[in-house]
């Protein structure tokens, strides 16, 4: 009876050990991986709105994701893998001696990690040029002539340069968390829980409206000639927010919950038959010690160093900069060679360059060689550069991020990012032409 005794104390102490272990984990990884901006103030704020838990309903549901994002971290050195790993395993243990957390906790977790943003940003840059070219087209066909270019919209004269931030999807994560607040909501009057298809569903319906939004918003932009940095300008993107997305979401969501909700009481029988398993705590003190391991790890190096290649350009000086990036650099322009891995962000013009202070004004897709590739022009006070980027591994030049990614997981050759830059627009296009089919590329 003694034993038995102490077994209670321990087995009550052992989840709130774990939990400290993995919240002094997190500090130690999130310090330096979330981006502290207007989304994550926001998805903090209504975590302990949308965070409901069930005590007592135990369950193994994020057993298999824990797992499978534990094994990918140890193959893929990310701080996403690593951030999902943690993301899971806590989840299991909370649901394993705690109950059953909502999993609008979970996709409020998802949309705040870097990784998200990351996926938004690279949709952004193809959805701007479809959105410039798409308002465009409709505004001819209303009868005002205007003309598309890559991101800038030309008309009677006026140039709209549709950025990242005038195209609105850094407003994604707000939507989607404001359409998790309000689902939590109606799952709170209505007494039910949507599944992970349905919240799916609901947050695909979203990024459909905020397309809706930006559309609407570029145009009236556009034809009522509203400049950036004006009051008008932000109201627009507003009201637009508004009108598209959060209305039609508070329209939609009652109903909706009330038809594919499940009502909460139907999964009481189901748990207590478990809880001998569940309780166990060897299967826990694994994916601990899996997640220390890996917490204290270093990011492994890219398998891949350039400097070993022998790689170099003819009339250009050769420079060997971190992470196996190589720098020629001559009076006409100035070339970068990144490797990049296939699960990782890759470091295009658009995140090195605007970090430096510069803004891209005009983007677009241009064939120069027989290839597509991007190009761009940044400007910062006085300084314009031109710039041109594409994907190579040698074999395969490509601007589309799914084909490059797809090839890399394959193990196709390691793909590296060119980026050429210049002062003279004339010198992009000559040497961007001479570039392509050199050597240089084909010896990666």
């Amino acid at each position: 009876m003694e034993i038995a005794g102490l077994r209670k104390p321990i087995t009550s102490l052992l989840p709130f050990m774990m939990c400290l272990c993995y919240a002094a984990i997190s500090l130690r990884l999130l310090s330096g991986y979330l981006v502290w901006d207007i989304s994550l103030y926001i998805g903090l704020a209504i975590i302990p709105y949308v965070c409901r838990i069930k005590a007592g309903s135990l369950t193994l549901r994020f057993l298999i994701p824990a797992l499978l994002f534990t094994v990918l971290a140890f193959f893929i050195p990310a701080k996403s893998t690593l951030f999902f790993s943690l993301v899971f395993t806590i989840l299991l243990l909370f649901e394993s001696f705690m109950g059953k957390i909502s999993l609008n906790f979970f996709f409020v977790l998802t949309l705040l990690s870097p990784l998200f943003k990351f996926f938004s940003d690279t949709l952004s840059f193809p959805l701007r040029l479809w959105l410039s070219n798409t308002v465009a087209e409709t505004i001819t066909m209303a009868g005002m002539p205007a003309l598309s270019s890559g991101n800038v919209i030309t008309i009677d004269g006026y140039e709209f340069y549709i950025d990242q931030a005038c195209a609105g999807l850094n407003m994604l994560n707000i939507s989607l968390l404001i359409s998790l607040f309000i689902l939590s909501y109606h799952q709170k009057k209505n007494g039910r829980t949507l599944s992970f298809l349905s919240l799916l569903v609901m947050l695909t319906l979203t990024f459909l409206f905020n397309i809706v939004s930006n559309f609407f918003r570029i145009m009236i932009i556009v034809i009522f000639k509203i400049m950036p940095g004006t009051i008008m300008h932000d109201l627009v993107g507003i009201c637009g927010l508004i009108v598209y997305v959060i209305l039609p979401l508070i329209a939609l969501s009652s109903p909706f919950v009330k038809r594919f909700g499940k009502i909460q009481q139907e999964e009481k029988n189901h748990i207590q038959e478990k809880k001998r398993l569940l309780k166990q705590p060897f299967l826990h003190f694994i994916l601990l010690g899996c997640i220390i391991f890996l917490s204290v790890n270093p990011d492994k190096k890219p398998p891949s160093d350039l400097s070993k290649h022998n790689i170099s350009l003819k009339g250009y000086q050769k420079t060997n900069l971190e992470n196996n990036v190589l720098k020629f650099e001559n009076k006409d322009a100035l070339i970068y060679l990144k490797p990049t891995t296939f699960y990782a962000p890759e470091h295009n013009p658009m995140i090195c360059w605007t970090g430096s202070g510069y803004e891209f004004q005009l983007i677009k897709k241009e064939i120069i060689s027989g290839t597509e590739i991007y190009t761009g022009t940044l400007v910062k006070g006085k300084d314009k550069i031109y710039s041109s980027w594409w994907f190579d591994n040698g074999k395969m030049k490509t601007i589309n991020q799914f084909q490059w990614r797809w090839n890399g997981a394959k193990g196709n050759q390691r793909f590296y990012l060119v980026n050429v830059n210049t002062t003279k627009k004339e010198d992009l296009k000559r040497i961007t032409a001479a570039l392509l089919p050199t050597p240089f590329a084909r010896n990666l």
